[in-house]
């Protein structure tokens, strides 16, 4: 059984009825403004000791369950890394993360399932779309719950990757990249943004 082409399929019959009109729609209101978390986040590298709750943890890990994803495939899979050595062999193995990841207390790695992607036009991109949308995510829910987050990009060296695969990757699905948590005592300062008319091509 494919529960990925499963939820393809559903997904293209909720489109067309959509599209047709014979979709059905409910009304609702947004309270609060997302755009204050929008404005305050940043990738904070620098984290204290102390522990994300559970409470706190869980909320993260229904943000990601919530993400919307290509076709609603849902293929990207988490694995939670918590213990010091494994943070530090990360600290050691990603890139991106080198000198900083092992302070964070979680390490989420975000695998895609690619038995999901059929398509040969998406296979390159589209585990890294539907894993980007949860990175933004986490993002603002950590944000509002006062946790550091970063995200640490998949670049990971040719001589290094078969480490990272005998510890992290058995299944051997596509690493998509890493998100690090953790509390801090002193956010990172924001950085400047482009103005409104620079972003319009």
């Amino acid at each position: 059984m494919d529960i990925y082409q499963e939820r393809y399929l559903a997904h293209q019959e909720r489109k067309r009825k959509t599209l047709s009109g014979d979709g059905m729609t409910e009304n609702y209101t947004i309270e609060g403004d997302i755009f204050s978390a929008i404005e305050a986040r940043v990738s904070q590298r620098i984290f204290n000791d102390e522990s994300i709750t559970p409470a706190d943890l869980a909320k993260v890990y229904e943000s990601i369950r919530l993400a919307p994803s290509s076709c609603n495939r849902q293929a990207i899979l988490i694995k939670p890394i918590t213990l010091e050595p494994d943070r530090r062999r990360l600290d050691a193995l990603l890139v991106g993360g080198k000198d900083w990841l092992a302070g964070a207390k979680v390490i989420l790695l975000l695998f895609a399932d690619m038995i999901a992607y059929k398509s040969p036009a998406e296979i390159e991109f589209m585990p890294y779309l539907d894993a980007g949308i949860i990175v933004e995510n986490v993002y603002l829910v950590a944000t509002v719950l006062g946790i550091g987050v970063c995200y640490v990009n998949p670049n990971i060296r040719k001589e290094n990757r078969m480490s990272f695969d005998r510890r992290f990757n058995l299944r051997g699905l596509r690493f998509c990249g890493a998100i690090a948590l953790g509390m801090y005592d002193r956010r990172i300062a924001k950085v400047p943004k482009r103005r409104t008319e620079e972003m319009f091509y």
